[in-house]
């Protein structure tokens, strides 16, 4: 029987992933890298031979080495030229523009993590007709790694314009005059920080839903991270010491929230995670899972375009990486969840 090969899956988000894999039984799954303590294939992803020759014993590869798009896309090509599947939880649009205009006769899918991924598939649950107005809430108490760190202030540097934009009238609008929140974030119990920010992928949304308006909110639930984030020049040791500190003594965890704003309804889900890599390791896996059943086809996909949201959300509640996952109507239902658990 064929397995499941998890490239960097000793890493915080491989070993969820991992975990995932298993609990669910879509293995066997194999661990490579090039740790020889920690992994199970010794395997250099700058061999493309090395790769090559690996992906051909596997009917899947995932790629949680947390590595640049120009090293990511090598792995996928290697995966392409096996003949098998390709799944990776970053990617995103920088991915997708080096692997634009190949052609694809397995399926390639990309931003199969938290964010992005989670955080454009959960809405789909939420618009079902254009012209909607959505509110994002997306932050918690976490720690970040090093390579976390690393990807989030490149991801944050190729994205000027973005923070404290929002999408209004079929486009971003920068510097749109919608406020920082402070002291009280909706979803979000005990002091906390929302920040105005439109991602790549939220943009991708907008567009697909025809949404009207489209607010997303970074949320910080301490100061230090946040106060270190907007502080100017950081590099990643400085925003992990940030994360370390706000965690201290508080248990970790993640939450997306997303509200649709209407007169009469206010469609809602909400959704808590015991941290980030363990909610990116569970939409890997049953984006994995979607892949090996057929449910996604050949070509080059955003993992949220291409996934059923309802089925989703059914998977995502049989994980332990998830504390809590809710859909209901807020203007029925005014409770809020308490730190960690809804």
């Amino acid at each position: 029987m064929s397995a499941i090969g998890v490239l960097g899956g000793y890493g915080s988000v491989g070993r969820a992933a991992v975990a995932q894999l298993r609990a669910w039984g879509l293995g066997p799954v194999l661990v490579a890298g090039r740790d020889r303590a920690r992994a199970q294939v010794v395997l250099d992803a700058h061999d493309d031979d090395a790769l090559e020759r690996w992906c051909s014993t596997l009917k899947l590869v995932v790629n949680c080495t947390g590595s640049p798009p120009e090293k990511r896309a090598p792995v996928a090509a290697a995966a392409v030229r096996a003949g098998i599947p390709y799944l990776d939880p970053d990617g995103d649009e920088p991915l997708h523009e080096l692997l634009a205009g190949g052609a694809y006769a397995r399926p390639v899918v990309l931003s199969a993590g938290m964010l992005p991924g989670l955080s454009a598939l959960l809405p789909r649950l939420l618009v079902t007709e254009p012209g909607a107005r959505l509110d994002c809430y997306t932050g918690g108490q976490d720690l970040f790694t090093i390579a976390a760190a690393a990807d989030y202030l490149a991801a944050v540097s190729r994205s000027a314009g973005r923070t404290f934009a929002v999408w209004r009238g079929g486009a971003r609008v920068e510097r749109a005059g919608v406020p920082v929140l402070e002291g009280e974030v909706p979803f979000f119990s005990g002091p906390a920080s929302g920040v105005p920010y439109l991602s790549a992928e939220m943009e991708r949304l907008a567009r697909r839903l025809g949404l009207a308006e489209l607010v997303c909110y970074s949320v910080f639930p301490g100061s230090r991270l946040r106060e270190t984030l907007v502080g100017g020049a950081v590099d990643a040791a400085a925003v992990v010491r940030a994360s370390e500190l706000d965690a201290f003594g508080r248990a970790r965890y993640q939450r997306l929230a997303f509200q649709v704003r209407g007169e009469s309804s206010m469609p809602t889900v909400v959704v808590s995670g015991t941290g980030s890599s363990e909610l990116t390791g569970a939409m890997a896996a049953l984006t994995a899972q979607a892949v090996l059943d057929g449910a996604i086809g050949p070509g080059l996909h955003f993992a949220a375009d291409v996934l059923d949201p309802a089925w989703a959300e059914r998977r995502l509640r049989d994980s332990d990486a998830v504390t809590g996952l809710r859909v209901f109507d807020a203007a029925a239902d005014t409770l809020e969840p308490e730190e960690g658990t809804i």
